[in-house]
């Protein structure tokens, strides 16, 4: 670049000198520089600001689609509070003396609420221990307040438990959510009957024979309770589960509620009924027994779920010989040969 030419010093430089002039000579090149620098730092900046601003959206949209769960405190349980054996025991030397009538016993523990009790300026927590009594009498709630010290701060406090006087079972009930009830076939009643023979019985290897559970180390365990008198179906009912026809109301998964009626043990004794809820396979085919539980619980019930656990092989008490079972070994091949 170059200025006006002008008069020369000794040295040779021009003693008019002045500065480039931009529109003739071009910009002076630390001015581009600052420009192109700034140019640069300008687009970097926006495309880092570009990147930042997309980071941020999608961590905030991450955290709405992942809410972080709340800190919730586990709660911890005590499994033998303080007072609660003390008032167990003070409250079995107390039914010594019949209070509530002969042969009370406490039957179990039903919790405990921790209270304050003032002496003077001091004071104590104490813990109000619920326990069920039952005696001549009836049933009871018996609540003992239990001092630090394991004493009591009063004698316990009683009130009676009102219990239905009705011993007949009320079977007006039903599962939910059922297709269609079911009216039980000859070879269904004959089914629960030898299933009811076998697990009311002694003999574990014949109603694990009739269960036909695919697995081969699966066991089941008899009850060795007596024999049985009858087994009655009181109601079925086919479950939207397994195949199931739509159109027809009908599927080859059903419930059904069984009633066991016992032989008396003796001249003296009384016959004694259970009740249960069976899970059915192919109800109008070969039936066959899934699983069983107690009564209302047959459309939750899920196939081998009475499998003993873990390969664990039933076991039979030698006094339950005498019960016997009711049925052979033939009748259970016979029950569900064609399953």
């Amino acid at each position: 670049m170059t200025g006006r030419k002008g008069k020369r010093d000794s040295d040779g430089m021009d003693v008019e000198w002045s500065r480039p002039d931009p529109s003739k000579d071009g910009m002076d090149p630390d001015v581009q520089f600052a420009r192109r620098a700034q140019r640069l730092l300008g687009m970097h900046a926006a495309r880092w600001m570009r990147i930042g601003i997309i980071g941020l959206l999608i961590v905030v949209i991450y955290f709405q689609m992942n809410p972080v769960a709340a800190q919730v405190k586990t709660p911890k349980t005590d499994l033998d509070p303080s007072g609660r054996a003390e008032s167990w025991a003070l409250t079995e030397q107390w039914l010594k003396d019949d209070p509530l009538g002969g042969d009370a016993r406490i039957v179990s523990w039903d919790g405990q609420e921790r209270v304050e009790l003032a002496d003077g300026s001091d004071r104590t927590v104490v813990s109000v221990n619920t326990l069920i009594v039952d005696s001549r009498k009836g049933w009871w709630r018996v609540r003992t307040t239990m001092r630090p010290d394991g004493t009591m701060a009063g004698w316990p406090a009683a009130e009676r438990i009102e219990i239905s006087t009705a011993t007949s079972p009320n079977s007006a009930d039903t599962w939910p959510d059922t297709l269609a009830s079911l009216t039980p076939s000859e070879t269904l009643s004959t089914a629960v009957s030898k299933w009811a023979d076998a697990y009311m019985g002694s003999d574990s290897a014949l109603l694990t024979t009739l269960m036909h559970d695919p697995d081969a180390n699966a066991s089941y365990q008899a009850q060795a309770l007596g024999r049985v008198s009858s087994a009655t179906i009181e109601k079925a009912a086919y479950l939207d589960a397994g195949r199931v026809d739509k159109n027809g109301g009908k599927s080859d998964r059903a419930a059904a509620r069984v009633t066991i009626v016992m032989e008396a043990a003796s001249m003296d004794a009384k016959q004694t009924q259970f009740s249960y809820d069976l899970l059915l396979g192919d109800p109008d085919g070969t039936p066959s027994i899934l699983a069983w539980g107690a009564p209302g619980t047959g459309a939750g019930l899920t196939e081998r779920m009475n499998r003993l656990p873990g390969g664990t092989k039933a076991t039979d008490p030698e006094t339950a010989t005498d019960a016997g079972s009711g049925t052979d070994a033939g009748d259970a091949t016979d029950a569900g040969a064609s399953e």
